[in-house]
């Protein structure tokens, strides 16, 4: 192993540190728990550039991520030294501090936690490009799912008991799974972690397998699929759901038509017990809050209240934004229908996509679409072309990667996964794995029937006087 590869692999442990940390330190949404975080990916990034350095050559870091990469900081850093925030900003009575002081410092917050992901993500589209490292990496995202998958369905079932030694008693209500305080972040960072533990799985039933390693990582699918039915989250159940087949798809396109209609009516009945049996355990499951009327009229129709004052406020914000966090200062009041009583903070838009062009701009918009999206297509176009891919396992920790990113972009649409520090982590690291997806192809063969031509290469002293071939002049 070279030095360069040791100091990726001293990068990729300080990542795994934080992919177990920032979920268990309350998914990264206190203030307090942020500075480890940003320590953690710190020196993970700082590894990560020692290792390039190393090498003494450019890293596989696609040139559109990092185009995209420097065009987010120079307007990120620009916004956040000198706000500029037009007529969205109204008195708030006090509710949220709107001083040039208070503007600046959200600003940056928000800034120096963009940062440091953003560059972890860039270090990563190198890193996951060696194959024993992106299965250390992979593997440790896997664990802290499954980690906190048991956490949250312990203290769902446990209850208020065991719930009092975590949290303070005015925030138990509010707890709906494991450490992270809102239902909805929760779900969205179990369908993270949930293609991946589904990808090992299967990969665990192969004929060769170890037979503990078979029962472990079923056991872990199985503890990961019931906290997406205790959990509160009716989005992210859904996405739960529809993520579920796909990574045994090709495995099910094998099998006759009876057998698939067998399987089929067999989950079918699996999900009715779970359902029901999830509704007794919880006292407020997904399922629950789905068959609720009342819960989803409110929860729809606060949704579209809100969401029709940002639509109005768009055109408003121009081509750079608001600047990067400062959502919370432009809207102030957060309606009653998102279950706050009195007036509050309206933190999140509980709609990414809205909450990104308000803050960034028409233009910052492009960007971050290019990073995603593009990265998106390019993994879509990479796992279309199977026959070239060496290792089955790496496909389908491709398809892994892509279920996730789409799962937390539909998630996007109804509330704010791509806010909380802890998700956008995962996320990016996904989204690094889609990026990097090239690299996991293996060369292409070489054409039988292509002419080649080779040109014989003289000696030195080939011309030299008295060493000319035979017949020359």
């Amino acid at each position: 192993m070279t030095l360069s590869s040791r100091i990726s692999g001293i990068s990729a442990f300080f990542l795994c540190v934080a992919l177990f940390y920032a979920p268990l330190a309350y998914g990264c949404t206190r203030p307090d728990m942020l500075p480890m975080l940003y320590v953690l990916l710190g020196l993970s990034i700082a590894a990560g550039v020692a290792s390039f350095v190393c090498r003494g050559r450019w890293p596989h870091i696609p040139v559109p991520v990092f185009l995209c990469f420097l065009a987010v900081m120079i307007q990120g850093w620009n916004m956040a030294a000198s706000p500029a925030l037009g007529a969205l900003i109204s008195d708030n009575g006090g509710v949220a501090d709107a001083s040039a002081e208070g503007i600046r410092q959200l600003s940056l917050h928000s800034m120096l936690m963009t940062t440091l992901l953003l560059g972890t993500f860039v270090v990563l589209c190198d890193t996951l490009s060696d194959a024993n490292w992106r299965r250390f990496i992979l593997l440790a995202l896997a664990a802290s799912g499954v980690l906190i998958s048991v956490i949250g369905v312990v203290l769902k079932i446990v209850g208020e008991p065991l719930m009092r030694y975590i949290w303070k008693p005015v925030d138990i209500y509010w707890n709906d799974f494991a450490l992270f305080r809102y239902h909805g972040n929760a779900g969205a960072f179990l369908n993270l972690a949930w293609p991946v533990i589904l990808v090992f799985t299967r990969r665990a039933w192969g004929a060769n397998t170890f037979l503990g390693k078979t029962i472990a990582w079923t056991m872990a699918s199985v503890v990961c699929g019931g906290a997406l039915f205790l959990n509160a989250s009716k989005a992210a159940l859904a996405i739960g759901l529809l993520i579920l087949p796909w990574p045994f798809s090709s495995g099910l396109k094998r099998l006759q038509h009876k057998t698939l209609f067998l399987i089929g009516l067999a989950a079918v009945l699996i999900l009715a017990l779970v359902l029901f049996g999830s509704s007794q355990l919880a006292r407020e499951a997904a399922f629950q809050r789905m068959t609720d009327t009342t819960e989803m009229s409110q929860s729809i129709g606060g949704r579209w209240v809100s969401y029709r004052q940002y639509l109005e406020a768009v055109p408003s914000v121009g081509w750079l934004g608001l600047g990067p966090g400062l959502f919370q200062v432009a809207f102030p009041y957060q309606e009653s229908s998102f279950r706050n009583v009195g007036t509050g903070i309206r933190e999140y838009a509980h709609e990414d996509y809205l909450q990104t062009t308000l803050e960034w701009g028409w233009l910052g918009t492009i960007w971050w679409a290019v990073l995603v999206f593009g990265g998106l297509y390019r993994a879509l176009r990479i796992y279309a072309r199977r026959e070239r891919f060496p290792s089955r396992t790496d496909r389908h920790l491709l398809l892994a990667a892509v279920l996730g990113v789409l799962g937390t972009l539909t998630h996007a649409l109804f509330d704010f996964p791509l806010q909380i520090a802890s998700i956008r982590l995962f996320f990016l690291v996904l989204l690094a794995l889609c990026w990097a997806s090239p690299r996991l192809l293996a060369p292409p063969p070489r054409d039988p029937n292509r002419i080649r031509y080779h040109l014989p290469v003289p000696p030195k002293d080939y011309y030299k006087k008295g060493k000319l071939p035979a017949g020359s002049k």
